[in-house]
């Protein structure tokens, strides 16, 4: 095969619709060396476990694809099971994927999430430029975990750092303007308890075994070959009665497992000084690498993703973009450039791990249905291998100075369920106009087992809706949370209970859009010293289906502020504002906004057992009544950002 020229191929490349319709681009390389179970050495001496793919048959220097992950390299998520780095491969990148310090054959401890991601980013950009096979040119990609790390090592702004994509990406996120979840482990001071009981208890132990020194390449790979390196018994998060035991900080060390960040994670306020020691990108760093942020409605880090561009956007840095589409977390990571069978798995992997591979279809982005959702064409541009299409554009440009029409691309991309994609230059987008759905009193709402309906027109009078809060018998969630494909279902058999307030738009005469984030105030009071408010925005279908669209939650104890704890006086009414929510839906004629209130979503977000204690370590809990206000004095309301109808 002759030398590989940059511009071979371009007439076909060019973004053209004939690109985004046809077939993948055709591979400029068919053969490529593994290199694996490589050392490479960070700053404090720590190694990580590196593997190293370059093209075969052709002549480099190349572009790098890096992958840093702290999954299973060969099977995990990772990169959903080598399909994306072959990919790459053939279209003439290098491919590096590394396991994190702390995870499998990588040294280092794990203590915190995010652990050296910003140094040890920066220091594998620089073994990779001294490589000889490296173009100088470094571009980073993956999903969920394996995107997140990609931000904090953009901080450090490498100048071969040249381009990423971050997927899903909202654990990374910090104390950017309007954001205090912490990375996600907070909903309005709600500790999000299943999914990070499995993920630290399934995937990311601090305690773990470790390989005698001095160990060698070789013994490292026939050690991968032999053991699998991710069949871990662990916590499993599915079981909700395991998620259930009290005290909630002893919810790991139940089963038996190792210690892992989540221990002490659990007793910590969103305050915490132990917090500003975990990597996330904050309101203090200043990442300038032309970035794709990209993520989905249904993912529990879809607000965090939007506040990061936000921020990002009014600094003024360039070439950053946000792209959100329909469906879970991680969806976009699911449209895979073809499909990995257990000959390939044997090609690339070895006899052992093919065997962990299935032949399984990923799912139909033309037609999504996740859940009981209806998505409808997910696709990216709605043609095929969309996302694989665009990702590789994004490489083409900044890795190989490729002239297309991603520099051309609105900053803004959305696709707006029921309708299809929108855009614009800034998020959230310019025309949509903030508009305020009041609570209100129904007096036929109580035949339709509801407190009371959402009205554009503020009422007059005052009423109040009660609901039994029993944290032994909590709410349970229904959809949400992460990271089920099941993100999106029909929550009628959570409406119908005693200890939810619905609250809904008679039948819209005509379809509504909302894109962008909102809030809910609530004027509340309770019977205890300290409880939780939950919201859930609904879509409710004409035949009664009632689909979830996000969800937002607060603790009272926070109401002053997240560095405080202010009990509550029983009877005395409070405001709150949960601003965490973010979608893009068209309610179609005939349909209707819902708001559900509860005061638990259990097991997605930790009970509150109402005692005003420190709730981690308490066993006992108190039954609460708690109370919604609405009408003239306290206004409580949904504010909606609505886009005015217009062409998708």
């Amino acid at each position: 095969m002759d030398a590989l020229d940059p511009t071979e191929g371009e007439a076909e490349r060019e973004m053209t619709d004939g690109y985004w319709s046809g077939p993948l681009p055709g591979a400029l390389v068919e053969e490529w060396l593994s290199d694996k179970e490589l050392y490479v050495e960070m700053r404090d001496g720590v190694r990580l476990s590196t593997d190293v793919h370059v093209p075969r048959g052709v002549a480099g220097p190349f572009p790098a694809v890096l992958v840093r992950t702290p999954y299973d390299k060969d099977v995990a998520e990772g990169i959903v099971r080598m399909r994306w780095v072959e990919f790459f491969l053939r279209q003439g990148y290098a491919v590096v994927v590394q396991n994190e310090r702390g995870h499998f054959l990588s040294e280092g401890s794990f203590d915190d999430y995010l652990q050296g991601a910003g140094t040890d980013g920066f220091d594998t950009v620089e073994w990779i430029i001294r490589q000889s096979w490296s173009n100088g040119k470094v571009g980073t990609i993956g999903c969920s975990s394996s995107a997140e790390h990609q931000l904090p090592m953009a901080a450090g702004n490498h100048p071969a750092h040249a381009a990423m994509i971050p997927c899903a990406s909202g654990t990374a996120v910090g104390d950017v303007d309007g954001n205090d979840t912490r990375g996600q482990f907070y909903r309005g001071g709600i500790p999000m308890l299943r999914l990070w009981a499995m993920w630290y208890g399934k995937l990311a132990v601090t305690e773990r075994p470790v390989l005698p020194q001095p160990s060698t390449q070789d013994a490292r790979q026939r050690l991968r070959t032999f053991f699998s390196m991710s069949a871990r018994r662990g916590f499993v998060p599915d079981t909700v009665q395991k998620l259930k035991h009290l005290p909630s900080q002893d919810v790991l060390r139940q089963s038996g497992g190792p210690r892992t960040p989540f221990d002490k994670y659990i007793t910590w306020t969103p305050a915490d000084p132990g917090w500003d020691e975990v990597a996330h990108v904050g309101a203090g760093d200043h990442p300038r690498v032309p970035a794709l942020h990209v993520n989905t409605w249904h993912d529990i880090g879809a607000g965090e993703t939007a506040r990061l561009f936000t921020y990002l956007q009014d600094l003024g840095v360039a070439e950053q973009h946000l792209i959100m589409g329909p469906g879970p977390h991680c969806l976009v990571w699911q449209d895979p450039p073809y499909l990995m069978t257990k000959a390939d798995a044997k090609k690339l992997l070895g006899e052992l791990s093919a065997i962990e591979i299935q032949d399984m279809p990923a799912p139909d982005l033309s037609k999504l249905r996740f859940g009981d959702l209806e998505a409808g064409d997910a696709r990216y541009r709605g043609v095929d291998h969309g996302y694989p299409k665009l990702f590789l554009a994004w490489f083409e440009r900044w890795l190989k100075g490729a002239d297309n029409d991603t520099s051309a691309m609105p900053k803004v991309q959305a696709y707006v369920m029921n309708q299809g994609w929108v855009h614009g230059d800034r998020w959230p987008l310019p025309e949509v106009v903030e508009t305020t759905y009041f609570l209100a009193p129904d007096p036929g709402a109580r035949l339709r087992n509801q407190a009371g309906m959402l009205s554009t027109e503020a009422p007059g009078g005052e009423q109040a809706d009660a609901l039994v809060y029993d944290p032994s018998d909590p709410t349970p969630s229904l959809g949400g949370g992460c990271c089920a494909f099941a993100a999106a279902l029909d929550q009628r058999p959570i409406s119908v209970r005693r200890d939810v307030l619905v609250y809904s738009t008679p039948p819209l005469a005509k379809a509504v859009t909302v894109v962008g984030p909102i809030t809910v105030e609530l004027f509340v009071s309770s019977s205890a010293r300290d409880t939780d408010f939950i919201v859930r925005l609904v879509d409710v279908h004409p035949d009664g289906k009632a689909i979830n669209l996000a969800d937002d939650g607060f603790r009272m104890r926070y109401r002053d502020g997240f560095d405080t704890k202010h009990l509550m006086r029983a009877g005395e009414i409070y405001r709150i504002s949960l601003p965490n929510m973010v979608t893009g839906n068209c309610f179609r004629a005939g349909h209707r906004i819902r708001i559900e209130v509860s005061s638990s979503s259990f097991p997605n977000y930790e009970r509150n057992l109402n005692t005003g204690g420190n709730n981690f370590d308490e066993t006992e809990p108190v039954v609460a009544e708690n109370t919604v206000h609405y009408g003239s004095v306290h206004p409580s309301r949904v504010v909606f950002p609505i886009l005015p109808q217009r062409d998708a």
